[in-house]
């Protein structure tokens, strides 16, 4: 299981450790780039982008070699090929960097004669799932893109808060910490 992002918190004397993989990617903002031959031609395909507010999008092809997008648009021409996400940042500082290994699955085919999919970016959802480790409770807290794909936020000033309720009524809340 790949675990990303992963925070977990001190909750009413219940002891929770916090864990932050921040994956970002080396570099800063870029240029757009145009599209390059592939090594078999020059032919052209679609990458139709199924998500928003993303202001960088870096993908990675099968030969190691990079693409890299400063706010792409909907759809995007790409050589044709085998992409995946390699690191996307959105608007207000989330990011995404994928480091674990990958499986077929996180391969994206772009072809010339019909255009492909990526899902990828915002609308964001937050889960938290919690655990029991003896008198320990653990919460691991994740914000997700429509992909899947785990998000960070860069402002180390405002970290998630949570509260803890037992039968309707506040017991514990607060901050959770980067670690």
């Amino acid at each position: 299981m790949k675990k990303q992002t992963c925070l977990q918190m001190r909750v009413a004397g219940l002891v929770a450790v916090i864990i932050l993989n921040l994956g970002f990617g080396p570099g800063s903002l870029c240029a757009k780039e145009t599209p390059t031959p592939s090594q078999h031609g020059t032919n052209l395909g679609e990458l139709k982008v199924q998500g928003k507010y993303i202001e960088r999008l870096v993908l990675s092809q099968k030969d190691g070699s990079r693409k890299k997008f400063a706010k792409p648009g909907e759809t995007i021409k790409l050589a044709v090929g085998e992409y995946r996400l390699q690191e996307v940042r959105l608007q207000g500082g989330y990011s995404c960097g994928i480091t674990a290994p990958i499986s077929d699955a996180d391969w994206v085919t772009v072809a010339e004669d019909k255009p492909a999919a990526l899902k990828v970016g915002a609308p964001l959802k937050q889960a938290v799932r919690v655990e029991r480790w003896g008198r320990f409770l653990v919460l691991n807290y994740e914000l997700l893109g429509v992909g899947g794909e785990k998000y960070t936020q860069a402002d180390r000033n405002k970290p998630p808060t949570f509260t803890v309720y037992k039968a309707g009524k506040e017991i514990a809340s607060g901050k959770f910490e980067f670690g």
